[in-house]
């Protein structure tokens, strides 16, 4: 297993691209060009991150980070494949709560900002997301199509590692997913995800491009996103219930290892909260949809 620094070495480098802000019914509101640097500074001790935003009409914003090993856990985890997740170790009532998750595949990565807004009633409704889409290689422009809710239907098999929040050593295993046009289960071994999509059924509601709401203990959010990127969030969180906050990739066919023509292959990175709204683990998934 690497060093959390090993894996963060995976994201060094510039990163080109551009945060595009979506409402919470999935209306995107707006688009700001940015520039990304990641450098080790110091071999083995220190990096710093630098990020400047452009937005139309205005000036450059700059943020710079400075952090030293063995990295920035535990705010921040990484997994080897530099995928990263990191955000509030606890949801609580009349708080602000949202997470970053990133997910790479070689030289370009999607990084999604999930914000939710506090209520007069202790709950939190979705306010926004912000999907990043950037590449090593400047004005290199990603191929996938926007998703939609066939592009999910299906069952996807692959495998499932784990970050526990206690940083104990990395969990692996199996994972089982199913979308129907009646039903959405995941069965994988560190969580469970069992509700109904209030569609009618027909082929031609499932085309339907803006978020699509998941009846169950919670009701949940699937919000299709450019490029094969989407969200699957709890609409309303409020205390007492367990949930999870998902984003998936389906960044292309054919070229992972052990992959033919033809095979979708995604990732998903999975937070896990329980029932008194702790922050318990995180998951990547790596699967592919299954033609049998």
């Amino acid at each position: 297993m690497k060093s959390q620094w090993d894996c963060i070495r995976q994201n060094v480098g510039v990163w080109h691209g551009s945060f595009t802000q979506f409402s919470a019914d999935g209306k995107r509101v707006k688009d700001t060009p940015s520039v990304l640097r990641l450098e080790e500074t110091e071999l083995n001790e220190k990096m710093q991150l630098t990020l400047e935003r452009m937005p139309a009409g205005e000036s450059p914003n700059t943020v710079q980070r400075t952090f030293s090993a063995p990295g920035p856990a535990p705010y921040v985890y990484f997994f080897e494949s530099g995928a990263f997740s990191q955000g509030a170790s606890q949801w609580r009532p009349f708080s602000q709560f949202g997470a970053e998750m990133s997910i790479k595949v070689g030289d370009r990565r999607v990084r999604f900002v999930v914000m939710y807004e506090s209520t007069a009633e202790g709950t939190s409704q979705i306010y926004y997301v912000t999907l990043i889409r950037e590449a090593q290689e400047k004005g290199v422009q990603f191929e996938q199509p926007d998703l939609s809710v066939r592009s999910l239907l299906g069952r996807w098999i692959g495998k499932v590692e784990v970050l526990h929040a206690a940083m104990t050593p990395l969990s692996e295993g199996d994972s089982q997913w199913q979308f129907e046009n009646s039903k959405l289960a995941s069965d994988e071994q560190f969580g469970e995800l069992k509700q109904s999509v209030c569609l009618s059924g027909e082929e031609t509601d499932l085309t339907v491009d803006g978020p699509v709401v998941l009846q169950g203990a919670l009701p949940y959010r699937l919000m299709p996103l450019p490029n094969g990127a989407y969200c699957l969030t709890p609409q309303t969180i409020r205390k007492g219930e367990a949930f999870r906050v998902e984003v998936g990739w389906l960044w292309g066919a054919g070229r992972c290892s052990g992959g033919s023509d033809g095979d979708v292959l995604r990732s998903r990175l999975i937070r896990y909260y329980d029932a008194q709204g702790v922050w318990t683990h995180t998951a990547l998934i790596e699967d592919k949809r299954s033609t049998q």
